[in-house]
């Protein structure tokens, strides 16, 4: 086990607003040691039962399909947006077995895809910068990918502070470095050294460092800073994705390397990098996450897909407050 940030030191949140968390932590932690298919079975009642009652992230995901693959009629549409929260829910408790539970059998039945292009990239020796996006057995993934190589990542911060210090404490056993967004100098040096960095390119953080390019056709905003960081670092770049096969297998897969990567132009670095996206997205749809506000930043005058969340929690208040009156 490498270093513990200081930050992320347990007693530093036994206060009682953290107990209830403690108690899902533990919840958590007895599940990493249930059967494969009994995991499995329990992932997929979650997605099932978040298909069911998460209204706003099902709403999310058919607009989210709608947008990328046009070609589907509405029943195909719904059975792939029931087939991703299944495939998120299962993510989720995949995870607990990627921090604590024996993930021997699984790197014993790893498929490495592509590998002759990732062993040419440490060959050049001025170090990676592995892109990737967020599919459902990112967490997972992570032990595994480290069967193969000296695995770093770039994340963001959990919202709860007691959650995100259990999930670095836990990444700390397969990856050995870790960097926010506000430690981009710092990962720049690290890769400077010959290291390789994990960085998920694929989400909308806004106009500030972003450009609008085609993702399945679609206008989407997506990030220069991956571009930036192989300038400032002058590494070479690799896609990485990770698939759930079936049964006890799961699946990495490396991209041929980016030539020729970043040029002057930011929207052909941008295309460069949706393209390689959708490439790994066809392979196992379902397994994408949908349920991320994908195309919220919208070109000037173009208004958004999604629904107005101050609207809708206006709306439910609303809709609250007529009960109780009626009461």
């Amino acid at each position: 086990m490498r270093p513990v940030d200081p930050k992320h030191y347990y007693r530093r949140y036994l206060h009682p607003r953290y107990w209830l968390t403690w108690v899902l932590i533990g919840v958590l932690r007895l599940l990493a040691f249930l059967p494969h298919n009994v995991l499995q079975g329990l992932g997929r009642c979650i997605g099932l039962f978040s298909y069911v009652t998460a209204r706003e992230h099902r709403h999310i995901a058919n607009i989210n399909l709608g947008m990328c693959f046009p070609e589907l009629d509405e029943k195909e549409r719904e059975k792939l947006v029931r087939e991703s929260m299944v495939a998120t829910g299962k993510g989720y408790v995949e995870s607990t077995k990627g921090w604590w539970g024996n993930m021997k059998p699984y790197a014993e039945r790893l498929q490495v895809h592509g590998m002759e292009h990732f062993e040419e990239a440490k060959r050049r020796g001025k170090g990676i910068l592995l892109l990737g996006g967020h599919f459902s057995i990112l967490d997972f993934a992570g032990p595994l990918a480290a069967q193969i190589m000296d695995f770093n990542h770039m994340y963001r911060p959990n919202n709860n502070p007691l959650f995100d210090a259990l999930i670095e404490r836990n990444r700390r056993s397969f990856s050995g470095a870790a960097f926010t967004r506000h430690q981009l100098h710092d990962m720049i040096e690290f890769i400077k050294e010959g290291n390789i960095v994990w960085y998920g390119c694929d989400q909308d953080f806004g106009r500030k460092h972003s450009v609008f390019a085609p993702f399945f056709g679609v206008p989407a905003a997506t990030l220069t800073t991956p571009a930036w960081v192989a300038r400032q670092t002058g590494a070479t770049v690799i896609f990485i994705s990770q698939f759930r096969e079936g049964g006890k297998t799961y699946s990495i897969h490396f991209s041929e390397i980016f030539e020729d990567y970043p040029s002057d132009d930011e929207v052909e670095n941008a295309t460069r990098l949706n393209r390689e996206i959708e490439k790994m997205v066809r392979q196992y749809p379902e397994q994408y996450l949908w349920v991320h506000r994908r195309f919220k930043t919208r070109p000037d005058g173009e208004p958004s897909p999604y629904p107005d969340r101050n609207k809708t929690l206006r709306k439910r208040l609303k809709k609250w407050k007529k009960r109780r009156q009626q009461k």
